[in-house]
């Protein structure tokens, strides 16, 4: 451990720390990021990224002790003694919607929270956490109203996520969404400065996909598709009759054949991998192509002056071979892979550029200060 650290670890037994350790558990790994802040620069302190057992027969308390156990090991390698923590959930057990309450204070819709979004939740409400962000005030049939960002997730789910946190020795503080952390990230990196149109993010999990479009600064569409990695995968295993780990290792080495070169070499070196992958990946990529053409015409019908300026790909899968080239040309506009630390003077000499993708949601969770909801 450097100097640096040591002496910010000192400051925060002293005086409390502002500092919040971004834990991001996904269903293929737990991802983590630990950012400090010195001077109005944010130094990354420490990072992990670690493999869980994603076997059919996996079973889920048994990946959730190896979540656990990780995360202990790692906190002990690393010398980390903040505790606080915050965490980010999304799937079908999460849902977000963008609704128009009557004009309330911050306290009177608190107060009165499950009443007000129970028209809007498709969940019994006794059931689920809920929570809120006022995006401002608007005027609607000479009405005052509140546009309002309203999340309601399953009391089940976080309270799965708490319970590995917990046991790992930390104290969750905040429960947030995959997008939302996102676009913490967005802020952080300056994505939208100087630039047209909106930002469409794919966040593209072992299990599901996050798709959100911010606009000025602030997401108005949050979607998760269940087009994703394992979905590639799994297609790569029914077309080449491979188990899951050498379809992922195939997946990881080929992806996807563009250039009509690179299909004249494959077919020139009776290559049936990279064949085989190619066109397996290449039909699963059609249908989230759908899947992106559908959120992006919602969005674009929202109001005329309304675009999608660029595509930011983030996940373990996004550095797929080619798959940014793909969309691109699909989608008729420029399409990037995420460095969630570009906002950092230097990286750490042992973080591989190709993690760094599967990073973006825990960076995004560490970038949150500890107490910044009061």
């Amino acid at each position: 451990m450097d100097i640096e650290s040591l002496k910010a670890q000192a400051k925060s037994l002293l005086l409390g720390s502002k500092e919040i350790l971004g834990v991001d558990v996904g269903s293929a790994a737990v991802k983590m990021a630990f950012l400090q802040q010195e001077g109005g620069v944010f130094h990354v302190r420490a990072f992990g990224h670690l493999p869980l057992d994603t076997a059919p027969e996996a079973a889920a308390d048994a990946k959730k002790q190896q979540a656990v156990n990780g995360l202990r090991a790692w906190l002990i390698q690393k010398g980390i003694q903040v505790k606080q923590t915050a965490t980010a959930i999304s799937g079908n057990s999460v849902i977000v919607r963008y609704v128009k309450f009557p004009r309330l204070q911050k306290d009177e819709l608190n107060a009165t929270l499950a009443t007000e979004a129970e028209p809007f939740i498709p969940f019994d409400i006794k059931d689920v956490h809920l929570g809120f962000h006022i995006l401002g005030e608007i005027i609607e049939e000479g009405q005052k109203k509140m546009e309002t960002v309203l999340v309601a997730a399953k009391s089940e789910v976080v309270k799965a996520r708490v319970e590995i946190l917990q046991a790992a020795g930390l104290k969750p503080m905040i429960i947030d969404v995959d997008s939302f952390a996102l676009e913490n990230v967005y802020d952080a990196i300056g994505e939208g400065e100087g630039k047209a149109g909106s930002t469409l993010y794919l966040n593209i999990g072992h299990t599901v996909t996050n798709l959100s479009i911010i606009e000025a600064g602030v997401t108005r569409v949050v979607r998760d598709v269940f087009i994703s990695g394992n979905t590639f995968t799994k297609a790569i295993m029914k077309a080449l009759q491979y188990d899951a780990a050498k379809a992922e290792e195939a997946k990881k080495a080929n992806g996807i054949l563009i250039d009509a070169e690179e299909k004249e070499k494959a077919l020139a070196d009776g290559n049936r991998d990279a064949l085989g992958v190619s066109q397996a990946v290449s039909g699963v990529l059609k249908d989230l192509v759908g899947e992106l053409h559908r959120s992006v015409d919602f969005y674009l019908s929202q109001g005329p002056e309304r675009s999608i300026g660029r595509i930011v790909l983030s996940g373990g899968t996004a550095r797929m071979k080619n798959l940014a080239k793909a969309l691109s040309g699909e989608l008729k506009v420029p399409v990037s892979v995420m460095n969630p630390l570009a906002f950092v003077p230097a990286l750490p000499a042992d973080l591989p550029a190709e993690l760094l993708p599967a990073l973006s949601v825990a960076a995004g969770l560490a970038l949150r200060r500890n107490r910044d909801w009061a």
